[in-house]
């Protein structure tokens, strides 16, 4: 039957060539899905082949020998083809979802490229969840799911696991607006980010009982955290900057007004109308600051960036905390004015507020003022003021962590600043430039020496 059907192929491949075949859009894109059907197939065969390993009948020791001795196509094709036959032979749903049509080779091949050999088996035991998803999708949009399932799949951090990685740097937008982050570098280019990571990288913060504030974060979680004090330290000091010799971050966030109150009132812990008694109480609002904030506490505190990215509360409370903040008057779509910048740490705060704290003040954390964010204790869109006694250093690394909910500061008039932790814990650190006679006194004080 197979020597009919061959025969038959050839037959009408001989006329295909004879003929004049219409250069044009669907006659090209019709001969293409009748190739794709064609490499289905074919791939179904090689699998087969190789699972016999009947290429030692030619006298050749490896699939790829094969491929690339008598199957003509040379070493470097053949070293492609034979990874996605091993592939094909690990993952039986992707050969099937591909001989019935639901996907075609070019998403075989991104799933073949961007699936780790360490991840080889655990996909196949998501493919058909993966294959589902990507059924109705181009190739660019297929590897993004598959890079996000990836990332999803990574969990431990051994860099020598990684063997096969796609090569540059990519940053893919997945679902909810967070980016996959992969790539490949070569050894001197490796070197200098693992160097800069190490630079960069902040250790937990740990409480008065050596127990970490907040969650304990994996290795992952670290060089993820460094890498983006790198680009944030890159922004801040490039060529240009001002007195304070850093520049503020350029992310543009487009944040309704309400929401940035919302998003707030979520990083001071204020979820119930009792908790926005008592901070209206102690930032001395009017009655319309309190209508205003109540009318926040059902919303999200949700924003975009200009691009369109989401961002959660946390994150615009995080970017809105050293930030400048522009007022834009808005009708329906049409931009009315755009107010002046209304508030930021000035250089000379800045300065003032180094001298003081030194370094982060996350109790435990030494990391110095040009890695520092200055960090308003109670949030300007709560009625914070930028005052130097309400501003404190704090790493990017603590500064989102703090801007989390459940998490809430105070700092007193000695300069001690304490953080309460969503578990009930807290734990304080005292400024360096001051001498510990000043907080002994306190500390005997409070315990009632």
């Amino acid at each position: 039957m197979f020597e009919v059907i061959a025969a038959e192929l050839e037959g009408v491949i001989d006329r295909l060539a004879a003929c004049v075949v219409p250069a044009d859009g669907p006659s090209i894109l019709r001969l293409r899905a009748a190739l794709d059907r064609f490499e289905a197939v074919l791939g179904e065969v090689e699998v087969q082949f190789d699972a016999s390993e009947s290429w030692r009948d030619d006298g050749a020791g490896s699939l790829r020998a094969w491929l690339a001795g008598p199957a003509g196509l040379g070493r470097r094709a053949a070293t492609g083809v034979a990874r996605r036959i091993e592939r094909l032979e690990a993952w039986p749903e992707v050969r099937s979802a591909w001989l019935e049509g639901r996907v075609h080779g070019a998403q075989v091949d991104t799933l073949v490229a961007a699936v780790p050999a360490r991840f080889v088996d655990r996909f196949s035991d998501d493919a058909a969840m993966v294959l589902d998803a990507v059924s109705e999708l181009d190739v660019a949009d297929t590897e993004t799911v598959v890079r996000q399932w990836v990332r999803m799949a990574e969990s431990a951090d051994d860099a020598a696991a990684f063997v096969e990685r796609p090569s540059g740097v990519h940053l893919d937008a997945t679902f909810g607006g967070r980016v996959a982050l992969s790539g490949d570098l070569d050894p001197t280019a490796g070197a200098i980010v693992a160097a800069a990571l190490r630079v960069f990288d902040v250790p937990d913060a740990l409480d008065a009982r050596g127990e970490p504030i907040g969650p304990a974060r994996t290795s992952a979680q670290r060089r993820a955290d460094a890498l983006v004090e790198v680009c944030r330290f890159a922004l801040a000091h490039r060529d240009g900057a001002g007195e304070s010799g850093r520049f503020l971050p350029q992310v543009s966030l487009v944040v309704e007004v309400g929401e940035l109150r919302a998003a707030a009132l979520r990083g001071a812990g204020v979820s119930s109308h009792a908790d926005l008694d008592r901070v209206a109480e102690g930032a001395g609002w009017s009655a319309v600051e309190r209508a205003w904030f109540a009318d926040a506490l059902a919303r999200h505190g949700d924003g975009t960036t200009s691009e369109g990215a989401p961002v959660d509360a946390a994150g615009v409370s995080m970017l809105s905390c050293e930030s400048v903040v522009a007022k834009v008057l808005l009708a329906g779509s049409k931009v009315l004015d755009l107010g002046r910048e209304v508030r930021t740490a000035t250089a000379a705060q800045r300065r003032a507020i180094i001298a003081r704290d030194r370094h982060c003040r996350a109790p435990g954390c030494r990391t110095g003022p040009m890695h520092c964010d200055v960090h308003h204790v109670d949030h300007w869109a709560l009625g914070g003021r930028s005052d130097v006694g309400r501003m404190v250093l704090l790493c990017g690394t603590h500064h989102r962590l703090f801007h989390r909910s459940g998490y809430r500061m105070e700092f007193d008039d000695d300069g001690r600043f304490t953080v309460h932790l969503p578990d009930g814990r807290r734990s304080s650190s005292v400024p360096a430039g001051v001498g510990p006679p000043v907080f002994a006194r306190a500390v005997a004080e409070r315990a009632g020496g």
